[in-house]
């Protein structure tokens, strides 16, 4: 590893930390920037370039951009009491959500994460939202009234990420999707709680899942690909669980709570394909298989039992 990738690995770790511990938001877009510097040159840094994850870290760079802009000036009128306009409110939401690949602003999200790698992939669709959703968290505590817009959105982006899904052949483009699904949730999670809980365990899920894609292990992607819609016993299940229980707590109404419901439903079908998918693609190369997984099998399934009381 060259030492220029060590320090774009430090500076992508700091960001998170900057983000989460400031107490103002400049020191908070500060970190969001100081991430979004190391990130752009580890996905220029892939020994297969092609035009492809050429374009999409381009087109990666400019939405991001756009957003810290956004954010910029819509944050300086309102936390300096220049403006307090509720279109800037807005705006500074729709910077975030720009961040985060949330409905309305997911157009991005598929055709980017279609042409990288593993590595980028995990990079843009999970380390990347830790200091997004942490503001937003804050954003909410600080500003009630928004809440409601919050969990209208979080809602239509779990059911904009099924359909998405659905429509999907390439397996990176079908990450996208779900991507988009799973901010809702964490969406839902920043209002009613159990944020960090569901966002662990994706993260958990998603970095097994791109270490069974890199190393090409069929029976692995196959039940994390599965591990990912929630079912149970999966422990994802556990995340969405919490989410739907700490929700219905606060007496959320349940025509906002059948969103993502509905969402997972749908999401259901493109899960089960791509399950099948690699489930057969294991079958036929048993023969070729060097390693068994199956101590990581017998964990992801009862993980979720031995935690299901916790929740």
């Amino acid at each position: 590893m060259r030492l220029s990738y060590v320090l774009f690995l430090l500076m992508m770790g700091l960001g998170p930390a900057v983000t989460i511990s400031s107490s103002n938001w400049i020191t908070s877009w500060i970190g969001l920037e100081l991430m979004f510097l190391g990130t752009i040159p580890m996905l220029f840094s892939e020994s297969s370039f092609f035009s492809l994850s050429k374009e999409s870290s381009m087109k990666y760079f400019c939405i991001q951009a756009l957003s810290s802009a956004l954010m910029m000036f819509s944050g300086v009128l309102l936390y300096l009491g220049y403006v307090s306009v509720w279109i800037f409110y807005f705006v500074f939401m729709v910077s975030l959500f720009m961040k985060l690949g949330v409905f309305p602003m997911h157009f991005w999200v598929p055709s980017v994460v279609s042409g990288l790698q593993w590595v980028p992939i995990f990079f843009i669709l999970v380390w990347q939202k830790i200091p997004p959703l942490a503001i937003v968290k804050n954003f909410c505590e600080n500003f009630d009234w928004f809440s409601p817009y919050i969990v209208i959105l979080g809602g239509l982006s779990t059911l904009v990420g099924s359909l998405i899904g659905l429509n999907q052949t390439s397996f990176r483009a079908m990450l996208g999707g779900s991507s988009i699904a799973h901010t809702g949730w964490a969406c839902f999670g920043s209002i009613f709680g159990g944020l960090w809980i569901y966002f662990f365990i994706y993260f958990v899920t998603f970095f097994f899942l791109m270490v069974s894609c890199f190393l090409m292990d069929y029976l692995m992607v196959s039940f994390l690909v599965l591990s990912l819609s929630g079912v149970p016993p999966f422990s994802m299940f556990i995340g969405k669980w919490s989410i739907i229980k700490l929700a219905l707590c606060n007496d959320l109404w349940f025509v906002y709570i059948m969103l993502p419901i509905f969402g997972a439903i749908l999401s259901l079908f493109f899960y089960l394909k791509f399950f099948y998918s690699f489930y057969l693609k294991f079958i036929l190369s048993l023969t070729k298989m060097k390693y068994s997984p199956v101590a990581s099998l017998i964990f992801l399934l009862i993980s979720g039992v031995m935690f299901i009381s916790l929740f």
